[in-house]
């Protein structure tokens, strides 16, 4: 596991080769298999040590390991996820850091890679034994005519997210003629996706499946609401083929009151906190995200800062440190393993086991309903 963000060491041997495809991406069984090819100066990192392998001769250096790579500016990444997470907008994190909107948005989007990574290697370890509660939590892409909705799959007992994938929704309601209005046009020239919700909630059962699958010494308790698109999804799935002691769907209505004995707290929990701690998804505000892929970014940075940093019992003694990772059973030696390198060592795509769901966030695949083309992601991404 310590390989997923491998970085060079002090006497600059390279860890692997970064192009796929060669025989030295993964971990390189010779201690030979690189030349030194000079190096380069950089105002930002200064001279910076260059590389060939000799299997495929791709040329490289130190930084192509860093999560800084092509970054003309360093930025203080476990600063950038306090703040994202502590409610602040993408405009005050660039007066903060000094920098444009862009590439503020360049830097959630390293950052959310890292969290993507790493949270795909350690959700495994996760306590398979607690019952998973799925629902939707709804905001918005670019107006209130655009309501989404991210499906999120919770771990029942410590309120560690296993999962989350987005949707774009039609606007229904109440509205006034000049509302209603205003929506057929802007309609006009959109194409909404079929069955976006029963889509999502497939790929969240996926997700279960192939991490924790059922039997009849384990089985897998699936709590959701009455949603009709999540019961099609649910019997056109394998799950639901599947004899109930293997697979318990537990049934609760959304309206239910929002407390700790209701059996969907946890995503209910967690729909608190995205409102509380992330200024996109605040209530009457002008701060909703412009882009359903740039919107997933933050979101993935705010779902590893919760999991992973944030104390699981808030108002417990001050001695009590556990995270939500800890109480949902995750070893704090496999974490400790990619800790220290999360906020400098860059994560690969090749080397990252994503979901569906996951694989969608990183290549920013998510549409914004009314923008042409997808979210866009620099080329070094997709190694």
């Amino acid at each position: 596991m310590h390989k997923l963000l491998a970085m060079p060491g002090s006497d600059l041997v390279p860890p692997f080769c970064p192009r796929q495809g060669c025989v030295h991406h993964g971990v390189p069984e010779r201690t030979d298999w690189f030349e030194s090819d000079g190096h380069h100066e950089t105002a930002a990192f200064g001279s910076v040590p260059r590389f060939r392998c000799k299997a495929c001769g791709r040329s490289f250096s130190t930084q192509t390991f860093s999560v800084d790579y092509y970054a003309k500016k360093v930025v203080d990444y476990r600063e950038l996820e306090l703040l994202l997470s502590s409610s602040m907008s993408g405009r005050s994190l660039g007066r903060h850091f000094l920098l444009s909107p862009n590439s503020v948005q360049n830097r959630v989007d390293r950052l959310s890679r890292q969290a993507l990574a790493v949270h795909s290697a350690l959700r495994g370890f996760a306590n398979p034994a607690e019952p998973v509660v799925v629902d939707g939590f709804q905001s918005l892409d670019r107006s209130q005519y655009f309501p989404n909705n991210i499906t999120l799959s919770v771990s029942s007992g410590s309120l560690f997210l296993l999962e989350a994938t987005h949707a774009t929704l039609r606007r229904s309601g109440a509205m006034t003629e000049v509302q209603k209005r205003r929506r057929e046009a802007m309609e006009s020239k959109i194409n909404y996706e079929p069955h976006a919700l029963a889509r999502s909630f497939t790929e969240i059962l996926d997700q279960l499946a192939k991490e924790r699958p059922p039997g009849p010494t384990r089985p897998l308790v699936l709590v959701t609401d009455l949603k009709k698109e999540y019961t099609h999804a649910f019997d056109r799935h394998a799950f639901g083929s599947l004899a109930k002691d293997q697979v318990k769907r537990v049934l609760v209505s959304s309206r239910s009151a929002r407390t700790r004995s209701n059996p969907l707290f946890p995503v209910n929990y967690w729909d608190r906190e995205l409102r509380k701690d992330q200024a996109a998804h605040r209530r009457e505000t002008a701060c909703h995200c412009r882009s359903a892929a740039n919107g997933m970014a933050r979101f993935w940075c705010y779902a590893r800062y919760h999991n992973y940093r944030k104390r699981y019992p808030i108002r417990a003694h001050r001695v009590d440190q556990r995270t939500h990772a800890d109480v949902a059973g995750i070893r704090k030696e496999l974490r400790l393993a990619l800790d220290g390198l999360y906020y400098r060592a860059r994560a690969f795509l090749s080397r990252s086991e994503l979901s569906v769901a996951g694989l969608k966030a990183w290549l920013k695949l998510f549409p914004t309903p009314g923008v042409d083309g997808i979210g866009r992601i620099p080329a070094f991404a997709l190694d």
